[in-house]
C-alpha cells in the first residue's frame, strides 16, 4: 500500500510504501461497525428528562367530587393520561450509556480503519512544516498545496501549540496527536494528513507489547 507524500516547500511529490501491519489490514467491516456504534454510544450525556406526575407543579387539590357529575373518577390534573399531565416511564436524566470496549477490539478497530482510508486512497502524508507564529494564513497555504477536501483529520507526531493555534479555526479541519487517534475520528474524516513521522509512531505502537497505548483514547465529549 502506497500514500503521496508532499513536500510543502518544494511542491515536490512522491510515494511511500506503508506498513502492511497498520495499513494493509483485510478489512473486517462488522468490527468497524460495532465499535464505532460503541464509541457513539460512550458520547451520549443522557441528560434527556421528563417530569413524572410528582413534579407537575399546580392540581394539589381534586378536580371534582368522586362521584354525581357523570364524569370519570380523577383525582389530580396531574395525571399522566390528561394533557399536561406527568410522563409515565419517561427518561429520568440518568441514564448510563456508557460501553466498556475491550482494548484489543479497539486498537484492532483502529487498525482497521487506518487501513480502510489507506485502501481507499484517503492517506495523505507532508513533510515537517515550520510554524514559528500561529498564523491560520499559513495552515491554509498548506492544505492548497494538498488534494484533500470535506472533513480533514491532521495528525501530529507531538503536541505543537504553535501549530494547533494555526489551524483551528479553519472550518472541517481537526488536528490531533497520534495517541489521540481513535476509530470513530477516523472513519468520519474524509482524509488523512499525516505529518512527517507519524507513520513512524504508528508502526512502533501496532508492535505487539505495547497494545495500551494505542486506541485508548475518547471521543472528546465522551460520558466518564
Amino acid at each position: 500500500m502506497k500514500a503521496p507524500v508532499y513536500d510543502i516547500k518544494t511542491d515536490k511529490k512522491e510515494d511511500k510504501t506503508l506498513k502492511d501491519k497498520v495499513f494493509g489490514l483485510e478489512i473486517n467491516k462488522p468490527l468497524l461497525s460495532e465499535v464505532a456504534i460503541l464509541m457513539q454510544s460512550n458520547l451520549r450525556v443522557g441528560s434527556a428528562k421528563t417530569k413524572t406526575k410528582g413534579e407537575i407543579s399546580g392540581g394539589g387539590r381534586k378536580p371534582w367530587k368522586q362521584k354525581g357529575t357523570g364524569r370519570a373518577r380523577t383525582g389530580s390534573i396531574r395525571n399522566p393520561i390528561w394533557r399536561g399531565g406527568g410522563t409515565t416511564f419517561g427518561p429520568t436524566g440518568e441514564q448510563n450509556f456508557k460501553k466498556l470496549i475491550p482494548i484489543k477490539k479497539r486498537r484492532a478497530a483502529l487498525l482497521n480503519a487506518l487501513s480502510l482510508k489507506a485502501k481507499e486512497k484517503q492517506i495523505i502524508m507532508i513533510k515537517e512544516v515550520l510554524v514559528k507564529e500561529p498564523k491560520t494564513k499559513v495552515m491554509t497555504e498548506v492544505l492548497a498545496k494538498i488534494p484533500v477536501s470535506g472533513r480533514i483529520l491532521m495528525v501530529l507526531p507531538e503536541h505543537n501549540e504553535v501549530f494547533y493555534k494555526s489551524g483551528r479555526n479553519i472550518p472541517n479541519l481537526k488536528m490531533v496527536v497520534y495517541k489521540e487517534l481513535n476509530t470513530l475520528e477516523v472513519l468520519r474524516a474524509d482524509y488523512l494528513v499525516l505529518v512527517n513521522g507519524v507513520e513512524a509512531k504508528l508502526e512502533e505502537l501496532a508492535v505487539a507489547g505495547k497494545p495500551k497505548e494505542l486506541a485508548l483514547s475518547k471521543p472528546k465529549g465522551a460520558a466518564k
